[in-house]
């Protein structure tokens, strides 16, 4: 509950014009949790939620939530998966479905109804025994050639980033390779398409590693 209302908060802080920017960074984590099952470390959606108060009590009508956290949020997917007011963009690892939480993160995901394709997913897979890691220049191609000229489309009037640093290089649990340049250059490039941004911290597992890519982040805010 403090995790969500600390979000909720910086959403508020942010939407007011009390602040620029924001990171909430909390724990637990929130974006495997859907509106009525846990997962994941998770036990409520702190994006979905702020996002929601964001909808109904602030004026905002039109919400980008992204996730560079390394799993893909399964659970703020579902909850905005027909809503055509909220674009959830999320790339992730995926090894064919065997990485967590499996197939539910494949690219088909795209929404249903009038969310039909306001649910992007990019999924990953990392080759057995390979040396090279995914990192910056995977995550930065994505953004310029997919990413980016939709949320320019899109016009979002708020930019939540689901910021997990399990992505980060060095971490024990996601085993890719962002470093702090690759976080620095997503979030100078969200900024630069939404002024009101607010970073909620997700996964990472290694300290350092979460300690450098949060300072990255912030610095960059």
């Amino acid at each position: 509950m403090v995790a969500a209302g600390s979000t909720v908060e910086a959403v508020k802080a942010v939407c007011s014009n009390q602040v620029d920017s924001a990171f909430a960074i909390v724990r637990p984590p929130g974006h495997h949790a859907h509106g009525e099952i846990v997962g994941g470390f998770c036990f409520f959606n702190n994006a979905g939620v702020a996002a929601r108060v964001a909808q109904r009590q602030l004026g905002v009508k039109r919400v980008v939530i992204f996730d560079w956290d390394v799993h893909v949020g399964e659970g703020t997917a579902s909850i905005f998966y027909d809503d055509p007011s909220v674009l959830y963009i999320s790339i992730h690892r995926f090894d064919l479905g065997k990485f967590y939480p499996g197939l539910i993160g494949k690219h088909e995901r795209i929404g249903e109804s009038q969310g039909k394709g306001y649910n992007i997913q990019w999924p990953f897979n990392v080759p057995a025994h390979s040396t090279d890691l995914i990192g910056d220049k995977d995550y930065i191609y994505a953004c310029e050639s997919v990413f980016f000229p939709v949320i320019r489309e899109f016009k979002p009037d708020l930019m939540i980033i689901s910021a997990g640093f399990d992505s980060a290089k060095g971490d024990p649990l996601g085993g890719v390779g962002v470093t702090p340049l690759g976080y620095a250059y997503m979030t100078w490039g969200l900024r630069s398409l939404c002024k009101k941004v607010v970073a909620v911290l997700e996964g990472g597992y290694d300290l350092h590693a979460l300690e450098v890519s949060t300072e990255a982040v912030v610095r960059t805010l």
